[in-house]
């Protein structure tokens, strides 16, 4: 065990509201017990790992946050087969805040294996019928104390929100189906952090809301707003009834019925599309944000934003695959399968994670102090900036490329910055840098043929048939598509530019970008920058080079510049959900023109400060 003082430090933070594990056990009761020497090591070394993020103690920032946590994981799970060999509550707990630490190590893999365990004990207990009248009391859960009562519902619903979130960053169906009909929903935080074991816990409405979610006379509209969100829920039809569910819930369904093979896909695809409804109505009530939100109101917004962001990720590429017309697409994917209703899909996509980032620059430093839940801010970090590396190598023009580029600039350095305190967010950087990294190697201007050519080219089912190929593999199919593209028949006319942005049938290097050459790099920027009349009357061209007067078929046939790179000169990395829904929106961008992004807000100048400057390539950025 760590030395006395750094024990008492690092359990102090139970009683931290941003820290997951005080909504799991009741800090003042976690204290009594521990003082009264009545907690084993296993539980209290899986607890310190968890808080080692939030610590201020000399010793652990000296030794830092990762190798302190790893320490303290290894001691911790030397100690879970002896565990696993007692079931009982104590020990389910000690599981979960196990998973939970091995998510700040970035061992996803592993921290579900402990939470599948927890949740799979804890229905063996007969936990999760606890408050189901019908099962009566064989288990003597009825006969234990409100406090002991909360703290199994409460570690219930932990265990099934940390396995829903380990699904969808391993983007797989949850490994144990839990019903959660017989587990009423936690009690309002008051009365948590409290303790007060003198209410009758069944005579609590199942669906009683926060205290401090409910609104007060000096609540602002959107403040209003956002209680009213968090605490009614999504809502659903369920046979003939309306019913609240959270994102964990609907999360966990959506997987499960997506991942399975055997499921009807029309009904998986009525699931999805109730499910994208559901989320925009949810989010439709809720106003603009003050021009000066506070911190209470900023810090709820991105947990909103960031529950949202976590479904739109599995919701927006389903139903883009979805959307191609065969005889068996059902009437509402025929009309989201329009132009118009792709376009729309794709602005809401892009418009939800813009939104997000505009809120987290507003809070820039709440992952680093722990204002918000490492698991959604990381995955909604992977998930914008990800998007965003795509959009800045594909879109339209240069203002385009360079506003993405400073979001991604933005979403990088606040991940660079919170990996220091848990390696979600090294996940998290190491995707966004991966994705602009493979985009490079992806056209930057298509017409919708060749992206429907592309696109069933790459993927001929589901995303998922993709997920785990290695780049070089996933693109190899459509390596002939683009020497095509690149190299038209000689005397063939040539395509009609867009935008102002070189044609498909001139130098490949203006398609691929500056991952060909300085060359194509120039070529590149010279187009898409689209100089007005004025300007090209004041700055005559430059005179061609012996390159660029050659023709793009006899540039392919040297091998120049502009031939595809080997296969094994190819980034190698392998391909998660998110990573590849990012590229296929770059795809999907490269066909669109700069009217298209008319749905996003003016573009305030960027800070000296903040903002990389004018011209820096995103591999310099993101380095």
């Amino acid at each position: 065990m760590p030395a006395a003082d750094v024990v008492a430090e690092l359990l102090e933070h139970n009683t931290n509201d941003d820290n997951i594990l005080s909504k799991i056990i009741q800090p003042k009761a976690f204290e009594a017990d521990y003082r009264a020497g009545r907690l084993g090591a296993f539980i209290l070394l899986a607890c310190m790992a968890n808080n080692v993020m939030y610590s201020r103690h000399e010793a652990v920032r000296r030794a830092g946050f990762v190798t302190a946590t790893r320490q303290l994981v290894d001691q911790a799970k030397a100690l879970a087969p002896a565990a696993l060999e007692e079931p009982s509550v104590r020990n389910c707990q000690a599981l979960l805040m196990l998973a939970i630490a091995y998510m700040h190590l970035g061992k996803l893999d592993v921290a579900s294996h402990y939470s599948s365990i927890t949740l799979r004990t804890l229905q063996q207990l007969g936990v999760c019928t606890m408050d189901n009248s019908d099962c009566g009391d064989a288990d003597g859960w009825l006969r234990a104390s409100w406090l002991e009562r909360e703290q199994l519902r409460r570690l219930v619903w932990g265990g099934f929100t940390v396995d829903t979130f380990l699904s969808l960053m391993l983007h797989t169906a949850p490994y144990v189906l839990v019903d959660l009909s017989g587990v009423n929903r936690p009690c309002a935080p008051n009365m948590w952090y409290v303790g007060n074991d003198n209410l009758e816990s069944l005579s609590f409405p199942r669906n009683a809301a926060p205290c401090y979610m409910q609104p007060q006379p000096s609540d602002s509209e959107y403040m209003a707003a956002l209680k009213a969100l968090k605490v009614n829920g999504m809502r659903w039809s369920l046979n003939g009834n309306t019913v609240q569910l959270n994102f964990a819930v609907l999360g966990n369904a959506i997987l499960r019925g997506i991942s399975d093979p055997q499921a009807v896909p029309a009904q998986v695809d009525r699931l999805v599309i109730s499910a994208s409804k559901s989320v925009t109505d949810w989010l439709a009530p809720l106003p603009h944000m003050p021009a000066q939100p506070s911190r209470a109101e900023l810090t709820l917004t991105l947990m909103v934003s960031s529950a949202s962001l976590c479904l739109w990720s599995i919701i927006t590429p389903y139903l883009f695959s979805r959307t191609r017309p065969h005889a068996e697409t059902p009437p509402e994917l025929r009309e989201m399968g329009s132009e118009h209703g792709l376009d729309r899909l794709l602005a809401d996509y892009i418009s939800a994670a813009h939104s997000h980032y505009t809120h987290a620059q507003l809070m820039v430093g709440a992952c680093e102090d722990g204002s918000m839940p490492p698991m959604f801010a990381a995955y909604s970090m992977m998930v914008c900036g990800g998007m965003f590396a795509a959009c800045a190598h594909a879109a339209p023009s240069e203002r385009l490329r360079q506003r993405f580029g400073r979001m991604v600039h933005f979403f990088a350095k606040q991940s660079r910055t919170c990996a220091v305190r848990s390696l979600l967010f090294q996940r998290a950087l190491d995707e966004i840098r991966a994705v602009a990294d493979m985009a490079r190697h992806l056209p930057r201007r298509l017409d919708t043929r060749q992206l429907l050519q592309i696109r069933d080219t790459l993927l001929p089912g589901a995303i998922e048939a993709a997920v785990n190929k290695r780049f070089a593999q996933f693109v190899e199919p459509i390596r002939p598509i683009l020497r095509a593209a690149a190299c038209p028949e000689h005397g063939a006319e040539p395509a009609r530019p867009r935008c102002g942005v070189i044609p498909l049938t001139s130098n490949l290097c203006a398609i691929f970008g500056q991952a060909l050459g300085r060359s194509g790099f120039r070529l590149g920027r010279a187009a898409s920058e689209a100089p007005s009349d004025d300007s090209a009357s004041k700055s005559p061209p430059p005179p061609p080079s012996e390159s660029s007067t050659q023709s793009p078929t006899e540039k392919c046939a040297k091998g120049g510049p502009s031939a595809l790179p080997a296969k094994d000169k190819l980034p190698n990395y392998k391909l998660s959900f998110t990573a590849i829904s990012s590229l296929m929106i770059g795809l999907t961008v490269a066909t669109k023109d700069e009217s298209f992004f008319d749905f996003l807000p003016p573009d305030p100048e960027p800070s000296q400060a903040s903002s990389p400057k004018s011209g820096s390539s995103l591999g310099n950025i993101l380095n």
